[in-house]
């Protein structure tokens, strides 16, 4: 499954050291993409439809760069702290 990962040169576990994940994907249904990203904030009562749209799109016009952030991002890991987040299109400037 992780075949293409490489350890880091120093595999020592040590506390305070950094790394940087990259993921690169390709839209191919962004209403499903939408509709993931849709149900993990439904799931939390607090947030109503028009909040969901607020904050992804509406799904006929969907935030892509949102949805993958909701999708893509864990509230926390455990153990560590997110330094950044980054998220650009290809092409991009950045």
């Amino acid at each position: 499954m992780f075949s293409d990962t490489k350890p880091a040169p120093d595999a020592v576990s040590a506390p305070g050291r950094e790394f940087e994940f990259t993921l690169k994907v390709r839209i191919d249904c962004p209403q499903a993409l939408w509709a993931a990203a849709a149900s993990q904030w439904s799931g939390d009562a607090t947030h109503s439809p028009d909040d969901i749209a607020d904050m992804i799109g509406p799904a006929e016009d969907p935030s892509i760069e949102d949805c993958l952030m909701t999708l893509a991002l864990p509230g926390r890991l455990p153990g560590c702290t997110m330094l950044n987040a980054l998220l650009t299109a290809d092409g991009a400037e950045t």
